[in-house]
């Protein structure tokens, strides 16, 4: 489709008790069956609480050979924000106020759950490298096929099995979220991946698309085309990478040569005829001085890889959330299509695919269960300042309305995208009413009729109740970073815890 908005950047409070309120309607009570629309509910988590007054939420393992103490990996699942666990010390049971365990059955599912996201971790550069890549020739572009889709990339193989991954991971999460259930695909799903942003601007004019994103979609291909900073971002930070190791060692062989070079400057000194405590304090202040300036260096070098692995997170974040949304389009339109014309509506395929964007992806499954803060506050921003389209625009508009090829201007294709954002979040997770057989979805006509049939309400009494749901909650906050591998080291125990158009001309969607 046309282009979208990107994620405001910013740091966002978190989460407060009115969202939390809201989204009760949709999510599930821990240990409750399978939640209402396409929320995900909470774990059911056990408990230990210790003698200091301190509840430590997770799971509890089997005991360990010697029997010393009870295991715990506490987890940590805040709403919207990636897992973590904390695998803490044997606990004194001897400290324990009290133990919640839950039933046989119960408790299989949770160690089920903990188990697969800690695999997924720990197989999360392994499944890189096990990505098969070929190409016809020494400088041609690298090709993958796979049970969906086939990939052709002119990125380093590095960026390519890693966008292979994870293109494999969201449509197995939309598989999970949405069975496409006895539908065959429409057709597979291919993707070209550009290396360099020149390939990419190339790419965008040969299918008629001028846009600002990182990727987007061609339904009457069944193409996502991929490029955007992210591939040379990441072929910049390898040669910076390389400069950075290339440094230590020196510093490395310069630090084991210490003890010879000392001697040296020792033997020159006393050639030159420097009395022996001269030569002693003169020897000390070089040794001194190379102390200082080996610890400077590597203390910058160790700054230069932080920051240079922020830049590298961060761009392949945004490169990966435009791959998941892109992924959302591809899926619905060769997946859940009925036939060769219905589809879901405009305004839902659309909205659902910004909500998948920035769903957390956990052992397999994509987790919805916060709305995205930054869109949060943008569209809570348009409802009070009155500058909200009304719904019954975006439920009957057409591609043009979101790409801004005719009547829609740069900032109302935004609005645009911004309420159906909204429209999405809540049928599918404030007030749901959509089910994971997305038969009931898909519809021919883009009207106020068809949406009063999905929710059953007349939209003069929808729409304010909407208007208030998406103003009663609070935005969550985003952290800036993750561990690397979801595991964060465990505290003492006397310590607290560390915290599109239809089928249309080939003119590209960027979804």
């Amino acid at each position: 489709m046309g282009p979208r908005p990107g994620p405001t950047p910013g740091t966002l409070d978190r989460l407060g008790l009115a969202a939390a309120m809201v989204l009760a309607v949709a999510v599930a009570a821990a240990g409750a069956a399978e939640p209402a629309g396409l929320a995900t509910s909470a774990w059911t988590l056990e408990s230990v609480t210790l003698d200091d007054g301190r509840r430590i939420e997770g799971l509890i393992e089997p005991p360990a050979a010697d029997g010393a103490g009870l295991r715990m990996v506490q987890v940590i699942r805040p709403p919207g924000r990636p897992i973590s666990v904390v695998r803490w010390p044997p606990l004194d049971e001897r400290r324990l106020r009290s133990v919640v365990r839950l039933p046989a059955a119960e408790h299989e599912e949770l160690a089920r759950r903990v188990h697969a996201f800690l695999d997924d971790r720990r197989r999360a550069a392994v499944a890189e490298q096990a990505v098969t890549l070929a190409r016809d020739r020494e400088d041609g572009p690298w090709r993958y096929t796979g049970p969906a889709f086939d990939l052709s990339s002119t990125a380093d193989a590095q960026v390519t099995r890693r966008a292979v991954v994870a293109l494999e991971q969201v449509l197995g999460g939309l598989e999970a979220l949405v069975p496409p259930g006895d539908r065959p695909p429409r057709s597979r799903i291919e993707v070209r991946l550009c290396g360099a942003a020149a390939e990419y601007r190339q790419a965008q004019r040969e299918l008629g698309v001028s846009l600002d994103s990182p990727a987007f979609y061609v339904p009457i291909r069944s193409l996502i085309v991929a490029g955007g900073e992210f591939p040379t971002v990441a072929k910049a930070a390898a040669a910076e990478e390389e400069t950075l190791t290339a440094v230590a060692r020196t510093y490395e062989r310069l630090d084991a040569t210490l003890e010879e070079r000392v001697r040296t400057l020792a033997a020159e000194l006393e050639i030159q005829g420097v009395a022996p405590r001269d030569r002693a304090e003169l020897v000390r202040r070089a040794r001194l001085r190379w102390e200082r300036e080996r610890t400077a260096e590597l203390d910058r070098l160790a700054a230069a890889r932080r920051a240079l692995a922020v830049r590298v997170r961060r761009s392949w974040d945004a490169f990966r959330r435009r791959l998941a949304h892109e992924t959302w389009h591809a899926y619905a339109d060769t997946r859940l299509r009925d036939g060769a014309a219905a589809g879901l509506p405009i305004w839902l395929d659309e909205g659902l695919a910004q909500i998948v964007e920035t769903a957390p992806l956990e052992a397999g499954d994509l987790r919805l269960d916060a709305p995205d803060p930054d869109r949060l506050r943008a569209l809570q921003a348009l409802l009070q300042d009155g500058t909200s389209p009304p719904l019954a625009e975006i439920l009957a508009a057409g591609q043009e309305r979101f790409i801004g090829a005719h009547d829609g201007t740069a900032a109302d294709r935004g609005r645009a995208y911004l309420v159906a954002w909204g429209l999405a979040l809540d049928v599918a997770m404030l007030r749901p009413v959509l089910v994971r057989d997305a038969a009931t979805w898909v519809r021919d006509d883009a009207t106020v009729a068809a949406f009063e049939s999905l929710t059953g309400e007349t939209l003069d009494r929808y729409e304010p109740a909407w208007r208030q749901r998406i103003l009663a909650l609070r935005p969550g906050r985003r952290p800036d970073a993750e561990p690397d591998d979801g595991v964060t080291p465990a505290p003492t125990p006397a310590a607290p815890p560390a915290r599109s158009p239809r089928e249309s001309p080939p003119a590209g969607r960027d979804r």
